[in-house]
């Protein structure tokens, strides 16, 4: 089910929507390698943006793991500290998943959740 977009929370880009789909296809866990059907996890939430030199770059929707049902089940029902203390952060995890990604990833995003710290 897609969102609306609304002022605060504009659709997905194409190229969004398209690294989303590679995720759920791909279907194997960013975070313990399960090769069964994978949640795609917004680390932030769809609309967060992070400063990258002097400009603010929406990262939201590309800042996406593949995460099986228990490891989901680990950070939405436990907590973030949980999830990083088993399996580490998730901007490392995206960083690693994003390696096979087809597709070049703008500069600026990889930058942006590199910074991120999460």
């Amino acid at each position: 089910m897609q969102r609306l977009a609304t002022r605060q929370s504009p659709a997905a880009k194409a190229s969004e929507r398209a690294y989303i789909g590679w995720i759920k296809e791909r279907g194997i866990c960013a975070a313990c390698g399960n090769d069964g059907g994978v949640i795609a996890h917004h680390c932030m939430g769809s609309t967060y943006k992070v400063h990258v030199g002097l400009e603010r770059v929406q990262i939201g929707n590309w800042f996406v793991i593949g995460l099986c049902q228990a490891c989901d089940n680990i950070v939405t029902r436990q907590s973030r500290k949980a999830f990083t203390a088993a399996f580490g952060g998730q901007s490392k995890l995206w960083l690693k998943q994003a390696e096979e990604y087809p597709v070049e990833i703008p500069l600026q995003i990889i930058q942006g959740i590199s910074r991120c710290g999460r």
